[in-house]
């Protein structure tokens, strides 16, 4: 009997095809913005997610910071200390902490500003280039995500022994050079400040328009600034400064480790060295705790607009319980034959709650592949802006376009709900006709 309902159902509505599309209308447009919705919140924080790993969302902010007065009164004589050797973060302290969690950091990532200046060839004056200078550690490249051109890389080697190596840009290169291999060349560069420093070449980096800015190509090419790259530790020689530690750097993670661990783990470490540093202490950051914020925001918001995008599914049951009071009255007197004949009014009640359950689930099936097939197009139409209008960011944005599963599930049970709901009234006045005065009618 169930399965005969079923199908006589469905004859039922495939013989209004026009009217049963118009009923289903605002099933269709509710589901369907639904998925849609779901679709676009979803994809936005699995991209969001992705690009923040893949930018240093699985690394940990390490910094030296005051220890701040405790009570109201003594802010009002408390001055920031100044800093002091024993202050820095010392590259003893770091191997300590990677011999004691080597299943979660690998090392670190530092950089720091030096200044500008000016590379410039004495055999032909027209001939220069102009470079920020920035002292980093090795990880810096791996941290940053550039990639290595030709030559090395920066060398612990290099970092301890202060040596004056450079890495240069490979736009750089290949104007200042030329047909000229620059590896194991020496360039001088002269600061703003007046100094002279020569460095050796090692390493030829590739410029990323994502990191250092886009080429303003107003600019003469040969008087845009690249980015040279020194070691830290030569930066802090050449700067004057005795300072050999760190006050900020970046702690970088194995791939299977856990950000929150790892940032309990350093906390703690760092605890018991400075816990008799009476003016700094070391805090950690992670972007793992601000995403969990963002996606909850998102998931707030996405569950905001679907469910105000859901309301029309109350229009669309309106819908469905008008239909079907149309339906019934058009079919009084063959309901009254079928009761005539011995059918009970709970057949007669579950054959048109089942039509109502069709209607919907059809309406909800057709709502769905639009869904789907819109958020599909979406996430083309996302790649599509992004490959050809934001191309220099494009190695960058992992993006990942699905529709939620849970969603569609969703969407089906709530789409036979809306059937039941809105069926029953109209099924439950069809099974209380009086069989005399259904056959009666004409």
């Amino acid at each position: 009997m169930f399965i005969e309902n079923i199908k006589e159902a469905i004859t039922s509505i495939f013989s209004n095809k026009m009217r049963s599309l118009l009923t289903m209308l605002g099933i269709i447009i509710g589901i369907s913005s639904v998925i849609i919705i779901t679709t676009i919140g979803g994809s936005i924080q699995s991209t969001l997610t992705a690009t923040m790993n893949s930018l240093g969302g699985n690394a940990v902010q390490v910094y030296v910071e005051a220890r701040y007065p405790e009570t109201e009164e003594d802010w009002d004589t408390w001055v920031y200390p100044e800093m002091t050797e024993d202050d820095y973060v010392t590259q003893e302290m770091i191997d300590g902490l990677i011999a004691a969690y080597p299943d979660e950091i690998t090392g670190i990532a530092a950089q720091t500003y030096m200044g500008s200046g000016q590379i410039q060839d004495e055999a032909d004056p027209e001939n220069y280039a102009n470079v920020n200078i920035s002292g980093v550690t090795p990880e810096y490249l791996d941290y940053m995500k550039l990639e290595m051109y030709a030559g090395r890389n920066l060398t612990d080697a290099d970092n301890k022994g202060q040596k004056k190596v450079c890495l240069i840009a490979d736009t750089m290169a290949s104007r200042y050079f030329g047909d000229k291999d620059p590896i194991g060349e020496t360039v001088s560069v002269t600061s703003t400040d007046g100094s002279i420093d020569d460095f050796v070449v090692v390493g030829i980096y590739v410029y990323n328009q994502a990191l250092f800015g886009q080429v303003d190509t107003s600019i003469p090419e040969k008087d845009r600034t690249t980015q040279l790259l020194i070691p830290l530790q030569t930066c802090f020689k050449l700067q004057g400064s005795d300072q050999t530690g760190y006050d900020y750097f970046n702690l970088l993670l194995t791939p299977l480790a856990d950000v929150e661990q790892a940032t309990a783990d350093a906390l703690a470490y760092f605890e018991q060295i400075y816990a008799n540093n009476k003016n700094f202490t070391v805090s950690a950051y992670n972007m793992a705790s601000s995403m969990g914020m963002i996606n909850t925001v998102l998931n707030v918001i996405t569950v905001a607009v679907s469910g105000i995008a859901a309301i029309s599914l109350i229009v669309g049951g309106v819908g469905v319980m008008n239909i079907m009071l149309v339906s019934i009255t058009e079919r009084t007197r063959e309901i009254g034959v079928r009761m005539a004949l011995g059918a009970k009014r709970s057949t007669i009640r579950m054959q048109f709650v089942i039509e109502a359950i069709m209607l919907c689930l059809i309406g909800g099936i057709i709502g769905i592949l639009i869904g789907v097939g819109i958020g599909a197009l979406l996430g083309q139409v996302a790649g599509f802006v992004i490959q050809n209008m934001y191309s220099e960011y494009s190695s960058y944005i992992i993006m990942s376009v699905h529709p939620s599963a849970t969603a569609i599930m969703l969407s089906l049970f709530f789409s036979m709900l809306t059937g039941v709901f809105f069926g029953y009234y109209p099924a439950n006045k069809a099974s209380k006709m009086e069989v005399i005065d259904a056959l009666r009618y004409e």
